[in-house]
């Protein structure tokens, strides 16, 4: 048997399949104590330090932070350890099956953050932290995968897009360009800041065939290197510039107008002032075919084929409103260091990406010495975080405000396109290209035009 090759120290001369290690329970969620349920065969409790046992199916085990290590209780004994493993005696992914994690956090400090239960297949890592138990599910790339895509978008959805988001989201974490995580004790964390992944729970017939039949494909940078290929829920109509979002260039990641190459929408690109209001609100939305519009994707179909954790929406174009005082507060509140803003004056995007995703927004207010106050939130990230009790879709909008008659601001609204980044793959989107027919290898083509697949292993 051959050692086991992590994924930090995988490349494409390799020709072989990774472990990857993924953050389940971490530190920042502050967990004292967690709680476990075994396989449903049997599995083996391997404490660092001492003697293995295995432990019956289905057994509770608790791991609670004592001093410098764990306290382990299991099967009715407790006994200390430095760090502990479960390893399952089977190995096969399979719905449902696998050790159970309660209540981990999913969607950190986004709107849908909520705590579900999630079922690993592979090793499951207990490991003290400094403020809690931190939970690592160490398993091969492509099991990983198959948690992925049912975590992304269901199970549910049609192959072409499960595929697609296969290719993409191995692409992704191959690369392993993007600096993450990078003194913790795995490789990517089960969350939107890397990407999700929820175990076995939603895994599918259709899903795990999907992983199958893509085994070892993944893009290529036109330099030949393995794409960082990034992917939002959707882009809205047009996709976005890793400078704008991350202000780098990411060769072989090119905006694309989401939707057929004879479409007059592609008369938008791009997005600018001029045609902002057109493109969120003009009469081609009722009838436009872009893969990510309700056109393609019905409204009332799309909550059978998002993840688990979302919820169905009109993300394609959408409204959120402020009267003066909520938004003034809640500019107090995400700005940290606004206490002297007495009233808010004005908000205006001042730099916009090819998709119409702000990246600059000035917020212009009085202070109790009645002097004018400019301050600035910059990248599309803050910029969601900030305008939004949790956090906003998307930064591509248009500030609507209202005033009286003598010009104070009494309301502003934003009217916004899509979910996310909007960089690289739209998953809404690809969803659209699926259920019209399109097979995986358009999908991947369409949303990264300047790379190629390549399979590798």
């Amino acid at each position: 048997m051959s050692t086991p090759l992590s994924v930090r120290d995988w490349s494409p001369a390799a020709g072989r399949e990774p472990v990857v290690r993924v953050g389940i329970v971490l530190e920042e969620d502050g967990d004292a104590v967690v709680r476990l349920t075994t396989p449903a065969g049997p599995c083996r409790l391997e404490p660092a330090t001492g003697p293995p046992r295995t432990l019956p199916p289905g057994t509770a085990v608790t791991a609670t932070r004592a001093g410098g290590g764990l306290r382990i209780e299991a099967g009715g004994e407790a006994h200390a350890a430095p760090a502990v493993r479960l390893t399952p005696l089977r190995g096969e992914p399979a719905p449902g099956q696998g050790t159970r994690v309660h209540r981990v956090v999913a969607g950190r400090g986004f709107h849908w953050q909520r705590r579900i239960d999630v079922t690993l297949g592979g090793v499951v890592e207990l490991r003290p932290g400094r403020r809690g138990v931190v939970v690592v599910n160490e398993l091969p790339l492509e099991d990983y995968l198959a948690g992925v895509v049912t975590a992304e978008m269901s199970g549910a959805c049609p192959a072409a897009l499960l595929e697609a988001q296969c290719v993409v989201a191995r692409s992704w974490l191959l690369a392993m360009t993007e600096p993450k995580h990078a003194d913790a004790p795995f490789d990517r964390c089960n969350d939107d800041c890397c990407q999700r992944y929820q175990g076995t729970d939603d895994l599918s017939a259709t899903a795990l065939a999907a992983v199958r039949r893509t085994r070892g494909v993944l893009l290529r940078a036109p330099s030949g290197g393995v794409l960082d290929a990034n992917y939002a829920k959707s882009c809205g109509g047009i996709s976005e510039t890793p400078v704008a979002v991350w202000g780098l260039a990411k060769p072989g990641i090119t905006p694309v107008v989401d939707a057929p190459p004879d479409a007059p929408e592609r008369r938008f690109y791009p997005i600018t002032e001029a045609n902002l209001d057109e493109y969120l609100d003009g009469e081609w939305v009722r009838t436009t075919r872009c893969y990510c519009s309700p056109n393609v994707v019905p409204r009332d179909a799309i909550g059978r084929y998002l993840g688990r954790v979302d919820t169905p929406d009109d993300y394609f174009r959408w409204t959120k409103s402020y009267g003066r005082a909520e938004l003034e507060a809640l500019l107090r509140t995400k700005l940290g260091d606004a206490d002297e803003l007495v009233e808010l004056r004005d908000l205006r995007v001042r730099a916009r990406g090819v998709s119409g995703r702000a990246y600059i927004v000035e917020a212009q207010w009085h202070d109790a010495h009645g002097a004018a106050v400019v301050r600035r939130i910059e990248s599309e990230y803050r910029i969601r975080q900030v305008l939004h009790p949790k956090f906003l879709y998307s930064s591509a909008f248009a500030v609507r405000p209202e005033r009286d008659a003598d010009g104070r601001l009494t309301r502003v609204t934003l009217r916004g396109a899509g979910w996310g980044h909007g960089v690289g793959l739209c998953q809404i989107g690809a969803l659209g290209m699926a259920l019209s027919g399109h097979d995986y290898e358009t999908i991947c083509r369409h949303y990264y035009p300047r790379a190629t697949l390549a399979r590798v292993y």
